[in-house]
């Protein structure tokens, strides 16, 4: 089991990931993705520092992650062939979970950055 920071920013990814292709359009959630990237960038390209700010947003705009759910989805996407970042072999997590993935993940999932 990852460390709990870990553990929160890869629940997050998964997140985004599931309301891409399950909310509606017209979400308030979608709305708010611009300033989560805009308050992205100051902050510290640190795993912990990185999970206590989407912790902070998550609380400021009324998104819950249940760890279970995001887990359980996980599991279906990867039976169903979807790709999700893991380290490599000898490749420290932080590296995988670092602010501009976080960042390009975020900006993709935006509905006016959908092909």
């Amino acid at each position: 089991m990852p460390p709990e920071e870990l553990q929160l920013i890869e629940d997050f990814l998964t997140f985004i990931e599931n309301a891409r292709t399950t909310r509606p359009g017209n979400d308030p959630l979608w709305e708010n993705l611009q300033e989560f990237e805009t308050n992205l960038v100051p902050v510290e390209d640190r795993p912990v520092k990185l999970a206590l700010y989407i912790q902070s947003w998550c609380q400021e705009v009324g998104v819950k992650i249940d760890a279970q759910v995001m887990r359980q989805l996980r599991d279906s996407m990867v039976k169903k062939g979807k790709v999700i970042p893991k380290p490599l072999e000898g490749e420290q997590p932080s590296k995988v979970y670092n602010k501009a993935m976080i960042s390009e993940t975020v900006h993709q999932a935006r509905p006016e950055n959908q092909a």
